[in-house]
Order: structure tokens, then C-alpha cells, then sequence
């Protein structure tokens, strides 16, 4: 494991899986990377880390298993910390989504999560990341660090669906956070334009080739497609990269320029994405 990801997920993921096997021992069979690691796309010190753990169905009727799933999720709290006091940030965070070990070759759209922590947030019986864009991640650049490699585990990220499946990810969420950016008052941060901008651009690039991209190849995607937007997008890259952030456009037109940036991307994407 250590071998395959970078220095500061390696001792995360160490920890994390330490942490879970003190409190369900085990549970744990299988557990993978997805996201920025399995695209290449990590930057350490900035980027969290996703996870999707396989529990043994020998836990199904125990006692108390949310419970030490949301003690799980506390236990990087003291990590996080002393990283946050050296200036270091609440970076490499382990996010997970938690399935069963006989739900795992389901379709991906089949599949009944057990639970899933992101940041602060946890989701009893819940977890957005089981989806097939999560799923084509794995299969194509997953790395296993407990278990068979991710290749042996017989998803069925279903392909077919992937189209569909971000179309509605577009209209369901993208839309009205574009509409929500338009019309609120407070000034947009620089964290709020590469959120907005970044991640609509990985959609529409996934629609276009079917391809799965992080954050800074969506970057470059959308400075290329959409060039007239390309002063916001400059501001999404350079708070993804730490970089300084250019004086142009002005804060001031930061909201702005990311609502209409927003719905120039979910209008050509979808138009796209008409049969």
C-alpha cells in the first residue's frame, strides 16, 4: 500500500484502518481508493482522501455498528488537528463510503449503502459516492489497500448508465446550485468558484468522452471550450493549485461570472447529451 500511494495518504489510510480495526475487528475485509488518487489527480497536503470499504455480512445483526462507524469517522479528529495547528490544514481526510461484502458485485445502481462519512458529515444508510461515476474510478485507476486488488472484486459500474446518470447529476444538483450562485448576495470565495466551476466542467467533459477527469484536467478543459469564460476559470485554478489568486476579474464579479460560467456549462452539456 504504502508503495502505491502518496506519503501522506499511505499514513492516513494507516491510521484510518487502525482506528477500524479496533472498533470492528473483523469487519473490514476489503477497502479501496478512489478519486483524486485513482485519477492521478492528488495534491498532497490539499486533497482528501476517498475511500470505499467492504464490511463482512457477519456485522449485519451486530449491535452498535452506525455507532462505531461515526466513532470511526471522529477518530481522524485528533490527526486533522495537529495537522490544522502546524498550518497544514484539514487536509488528507479520509472520506469512505461503507457496502456490504455481498452487495459488492451488484449494480452500482443496485446497491444498498450501509453508511458513508464526508468531512463532518455522516449518512447513516446513505452515501452519494456509490454511483456509476465513483465505480468506472475504481475500475479504471482504484488502488486496493486491504483485500484482492479492486479488479477481483467483480464490480458492475454499469456503463450504460453513466450518460444518464451524470444528465441528472447536472439538473438535479448543478442546476439549481447555478441558480442558487446567481441570485445570492455575499460575495462568492475563491473556494465557492472552484467548487462551482471545476466540478460542472468534470461532468461535461464525462458526457462528452464518457471519461472520468479530476479537477485541474477539468480546468484546462474548460479554459479550451470555454475560452469567454476563461478570467473565472483562472480563479477556480488557482485556488485548486494554491496559487495566488489573479486580480482579475474583481471579487466583485466573482458571483457573476461563475452563475453565467455555471449555465453556459449545464446548457452546452446537456444540449450534448440530447439524443
Amino acid at each position: 500500500m504504502d508503495s502505491m500511494l502518496p506519503k501522506d495518504a499511505a499514513r492516513a489510510v494507516g491510521s484510518y484502518l487502525r482506528s477500524a480495526d479496533r472498533l470492528l475487528p473483523g469487519a473490514l475485509t476489503a477497502c479501496a481508493v478512489s478519486g483524486s488518487i485513482a485519477l492521478g489527480a492528488h495534491r498532497p497536503g490539499r486533497s482528501d482522501i476517498d475511500l470505499v470499504a467492504v464490511l463482512s455480512d457477519e456485522w449485519r445483526q451486530r449491535s452498535g455498528l452506525m455507532a462505531r462507524l461515526r466513532i470511526l469517522q471522529l477518530s481522524q479528529l485528533p490527526r486533522l488537528t495537529v495537522r490544522a495547528t502546524r498550518g497544514m490544514g484539514f487536509s488528507a481526510c479520509c472520506n469512505t463510503v461503507f457496502v456490504w461484502e455481498s452487495e459488492l458485485a451488484r449494480p452500482v445502481t443496485e446497491i444498498r449503502p450501509v453508511a458513508s462519512h464526508v468531512g463532518e458529515v455522516y449518512d447513516s444508510y446513505g452515501a452519494f459516492d456509490i454511483n456509476p461515476v465513483i465505480w468506472k474510478e475504481l475500475v479504471d485507476g482504484g488502488i486496493s489497500v486491504r483485500g484482492e486488488d479492486v479488479s477481483d472484486w467483480g464490480l458492475d459500474p454499469q456503463p450504460g448508465a453513466l450518460r444518464n446518470w451524470v444528465a441528472d447529476n447536472l439538473r438535479e444538483y448543478w442546476a439549481p446550485l447555478a441558480r442558487s450562485v446567481s441570485s445570492g448576495k455575499r460575495r462568492l470565495t475563491a473556494s465557492g468558484v472552484e467548487w462551482c466551476l471545476l466540478g460542472q466542467a468534470r461532468m461535461h467533459h464525462t458526457l462528452l468522452t464518457g471519461e472520468i477527469i479530476g479537477k485541474e484536467v477539468a480546468g484546462r478543459h474548460a479554459l479550451e471550450t470555454f475560452p469567454e469564460y476563461a478570467r473565472i476559470v483562472a480563479i477556480a485554478l488557482a485556488h485548486l493549485r494554491g496559487a495566488a489568486i489573479p486580480t482579475s476579474p474583481p471579487r466583485g464579479q466573482w458571483r457573476n461570472q461563475t452563475a453565467r460560467a455555471m449555465q453556459a456549462i449545464i446548457a452546452e452539456s446537456l444540449a450534448n447529451d440530447l439524443p
